[in-house]
This record gives C-alpha cells, structure tokens and sequence, in this order.
C-alpha cells in the first residue's frame, strides 16, 4: 500500500456508510473501503502500531476549513465566533508487507477503538494518548489539547494544523 494517510471511522463493528472504516476484529484489522476490496491485517504481519494525535481547524458553521485560512481563532467553549482545532488520532500500522496509515475521522470512537486495539495489540504512544483515554473525557481531551498541542507538535513534529482534506472529512463536516 502506498504512503498515503486514509481518513477512516475507527470502529469494532461495521457501520452502513460509504466512509472508510478501519475495524477491530479478534485477532486482525479489516479495512473497509468504498472503492476497494476489504482488507484484512492480521495482527500476526502488524511488526508495531503507533499512535499520534493530530489536529484541524474546524468551524461548525462551516465545517472543516481549507489550506491556508487564516483569521481569528477562540475557545471551543467560549460561545462566540468558534473557530478552533478539531483533534484526531493518527494509527500508523507497519507490516511485513507494507504500511498503512490512517487518521480517525472523530474522537470518542477512535479513543474507545485505541484503548480495545491496545488491549489485544501493544501500541506505541510517545505522547501518552491511550493514558488521556482512560482517564478523561472527550471534552476534556479536547482541553487538555488546547493548552498542550502545540508543545506537543514541537516535540514530536507533528502537523499543527494539518490542513488538507478530501471529499470524506468535507461530507462528514457538512453532516455534522
């Protein structure tokens, strides 16, 4: 599989939805892809997951914003002009056949599927994400990486924001 970051619902069971869907099976990952024949990883070929949060701007009003929007930016809860980061979680899964990497396509369903993979599969997590899960809610996740995000995208040089989209994350922001 080539190096390109899939958009997907993390899950343990299938949902009927055209999106990508990375499920949680016994012992194996399926992908679930509208335009291409499921695939199974079996955690036997997985040589290490690792985990990684990453964030986007969003605004309800108009959902996920496009390269290079620049303007003003304010508390997810502060009840006024609500522009802020949206967080996911990046799962990179290297196997002995390839790699594949995703980007969780909400919160709450990727930190429930994290913690169940991390149960049945040791996951690699530099910034201690699966710890944030266990402990906090999501909105509380979502505070905690309001103040410590950009600290954290030093450290680990992730994307802050990352800011491309595709047609997926457009039609799940309008939805919302």
């Amino acid at each position: 599989m080539e190096e390109k970051r899939i958009q997907a619902q993390y899950l343990m069971t299938s949902i009927p939805d055209d999106v990508p869907q990375l499920i949680l099976e016994e012992g194996a990952l399926l992908i679930k892809n509208k335009s291409d024949e499921d695939i199974t990883i079996p955690f036997s070929s997985i040589d290490s997951i690792k985990i990684l949060p990453v964030n986007r701007i969003y605004n309800p009003s108009i959902g996920l914003l496009k390269d290079g929007f620049k303007g003003f930016m304010a508390h997810r809860n502060s009840g006024q002009f609500s522009i802020y980061f949206n967080y996911f979680v990046d799962l990179n899964i290297y196997t002995n056949k390839g790699n594949y990497f995703f980007e969780s396509l909400d919160l709450e369903n990727a930190s429930k599927f994290i913690l169940k993979l991390n149960d049945s599969f040791k996951v690699e997590d530099d910034v201690n994400l699966i710890d944030l899960f266990k402990t906090k809610s999501v909105n509380e996740i979502k505070d905690y990486m309001d103040k410590h995000y950009k600290d954290l995208a030093k450290t680990y040089n992730l994307e802050n924001p990352r800011t491309t989209l595709d047609e997926s994350m457009v039609r799940l922001a309008k939805n919302k």
